[in-house]
């Protein structure tokens, strides 16, 4: 399995800490990825079984004849708009009109064309700029290396997300938040950041063992939803938090993604569409595996 070691992964977090990948006989062995394009890469190649994922990027993928089947989300929308402090923007203004101050400046994300860009791209169109004129783009991986990039100003903005917002917090650098994006409640909607994906091949060819992944995965998000101390634990797993306590605060501020992901149906599929630059899904009897997200 391939993934973000972020909150997009804190449901397979949880399978392994409580036991149920292990209960269903699987062995899970995760590799952290910065790159979407490293992610879709080695899923459809095989490398890896499993991949999280941004469905926008997939959509695209499978658009240009590559071939994955989605099992699940695995996180609601969990970002937002954030600038340097230092830049004095208005954060009060409503939406989509605070987006224009972004007009002219330099905006950081994880890859080019990766899953935040996608999703502002669509974002500045809503507020009359054009994407590849009106802003500038700089990819600044992840991390500490991020927060590098827009405390020093080497960006202006960025796409948030909780390790990024956590490690920005850590060096002691500010920033104003123009757009939260948060929650099913925003103007996001029923709206994806990750699902899991899986490699074609092994799909179709050990449906039995995907249907046991599955049931575990769907196991750790309900532990997730029940045990309080399942969130924690998870993060603190993933590296978010420097410390049990810490990870227990972290998980109360960023919970609401994990645990509030809006349900997989075709409504919501055709959704993830507007995020995607071909603006089409695929078909969903085609492309995802029935049964996975209610095993």
């Amino acid at each position: 399995m391939r993934a973000e070691g972020e909150q997009g992964s804190t449901g397979y977090a949880a399978a392994e800490l409580e036991g149920f990948y292990a209960q269903q006989g699987l062995t899970f062995r995760p590799t952290w990825a910065t790159s979407g394009t490293v992610l879709l890469q080695g899923l459809v190649s095989g490398d890896f079984d499993v991949a999280n994922h941004g469905p926008a990027q997939l959509y695209d993928a499978i658009g240009n004849g590559a071939c994955a089947r989605a099992l699940r989300p695995t996180q609601g929308a969990a970002c937002g708009v954030i600038v340097r402090t230092g830049l004095h923007l208005d954060t009060t203004l409503p939406y989509p009109r605070v987006l224009t101050q972004l007009r002219g400046r330099t905006i950081g994300v994880a890859a080019r064309g990766a899953a935040q860009e996608l999703v502002l791209r669509s974002l500045l169109k809503d507020a009359g700029l054009n994407p590849d004129t009106d802003v500038s783009w700089v990819a600044i991986g992840v991390g500490a290396a991020a927060a590098s990039a827009l405390a020093s100003g080497q960006v202006d903005a960025a796409m948030s997300y909780s390790q990024l917002e956590t490690n920005l917090a850590a060096e002691g650098s500010r920033y104003d938040k123009l757009v939260d994006l948060a929650g099913s409640h925003t103007l996001l909607g029923a709206f994806w950041q990750s699902v899991a994906v899986a490699n074609c091949g092994w799909a179709d060819d050990h449906h039995d063992t995907v249907m046991k992944f599955c049931f575990a995965l769907n196991q750790g998000f309900e532990a997730l939803e029940k045990d309080p101390a399942a969130g924690p634990r998870a993060f603190a797993w993933l590296g978010l938090g420097p410390d049990p306590g810490r990870a227990r605060i972290l998980w109360k501020t960023y919970n609401m993604p994990v645990v509030d992901i809006p349900p997989l149906n075709r409504t919501n599929w055709n959704h993830q569409a507007k995020f995607a630059s071909g603006g089409t899904a695929p078909d969903i009897s085609a492309y995802v595996v029935d049964g996975c997200a209610t095993a």
